[in-house]
């Protein structure tokens, strides 16, 4: 039998596992629920004291007097549609595997009552192949949070997949980096990193890392060494110098362009279907986005951005562009 000390512990989680605004408890059914849950037989003038309590602990609770019908939680940590949110975004990240997903997924509706779950029960991984199969990702996190905290390198197995796609080792020997920081982007959670022996930043996705250890050396450079402003204007996880970029866009495409760079840009309205564009980022990720938009973004500079992209344009693999036309192969 559980100890009448545990009272209050006990009547906030019937609270909180079985009711909210639609679904009022009377007294007789948090009698009821204390006795079949935790074996505890209370009368009740001590249910009117131990919410009281709750009360004075700013538990947000409404009660008979106001309702007239029984007591709720009004209000809890996270509401029914930031945990609708939460959960949504749990199903769509790619770099957690199916299993995590479900189980990741169940801890937060675990926060609503049983009936706010019931919402829940048909909610399926969307292409679970896309999803990780690497089961290490949040020890990984974990084990990363704390070499970060603490300073200290870190030794990994870097994975890609081979063509019987299974993960195997990109190469036999682990990396050794220097982590700064994990940032979420472009679907994916990298680990901002710079590998033993060289200068300029990377990032390394945090799902294709197995096997992490923690070292005991010190990161090289220090984060006040590292020039890690170039990770700030990061485009597809492409590193680079930043420069400033202008382009020439379709006025249809500006969507878009804010949703991949954000709306911190100067922007011109051509007056002839198009806008002008200016902003700071890595020419790189610039160059992979642009190249997606083909018919409707033009690269105006830098020049060496420019010219890459026709160049890639020039090699495309249909022979659009090139001296005569691509023969068709049988």
């Amino acid at each position: 039998m559980v100890s009448n000390r545990a009272n209050a512990i006990c009547l906030l989680k019937v609270l909180q596992e079985y009711s909210d605004e639609n679904h009022i408890l009377s007294m007789r059914e948090i009698k009821e629920k204390l006795k079949s849950s935790y074996d505890i037989t209370i009368d009740r003038r001590t249910v009117y004291s131990t919410v009281e309590l709750l009360q004075q602990m700013e538990y947000d609770i409404s009660t008979y007097e106001e309702n007239g019908v029984g007591y709720y939680l009004r209000t809890r940590d996270f509401e029914p549609a930031e945990i609708r949110l939460l959960t949504d975004a749990v199903y769509a990240f790619d770099y957690i595997s199916p299993k995590q997903t479900k189980d990741l997924a169940q801890k937060l509706q675990n926060l609503l009552s049983v009936h706010a779950r019931r919402q829940y029960r048909h909610l399926h991984v969307i292409r679970p192949e896309r999803k990780t199969k690497n089961p290490q990702v949040f020890l990984n996190i974990e084990l990363l949070e704390e070499a970060i905290g603490s300073g200290k390198k870190v030794a990994f197995t870097y994975l890609d997949y081979a063509t019987d796609k299974t993960l195997q080792p990109r190469r036999k020997e682990k990396y050794v980096a220097n982590p700064y920081g994990m940032v979420c982007e472009n679907e994916r959670y990298y680990l901002v990193l710079i590998l033993d022996g060289l200068t300029a930043p990377s990032l390394y996705r945090i799902d294709l890392m197995r096997d992490l250890e923690i070292l005991p050396q010190k990161v090289s450079p220090t984060v006040a060494e590292a020039k890690l402003n170039n990770t700030k204007n990061v485009t597809y996880a492409f590193v680079g110098e930043p420069e400033y970029i202008r382009l020439r866009c379709a006025d249809h495409v500006l969507r878009h362009v804010f949703d991949r760079f954000g709306t911190d840009l100067f922007v011109q309205d051509n007056k002839d279907g198009t806008v002008g564009i200016g902003f700071t980022a890595s020419p790189q990720g610039v160059k992979f986005w642009a190249l997606q938009y083909l018919p409707y973004v033009e690269v105006l500079e830098p020049l060496h951005l420019r010219e890459s992209v026709i160049e890639s344009v020039r090699r495309n693999p249909y022979g659009v562009g090139q001296e005569g036309e691509k023969q068709n192969v049988e």
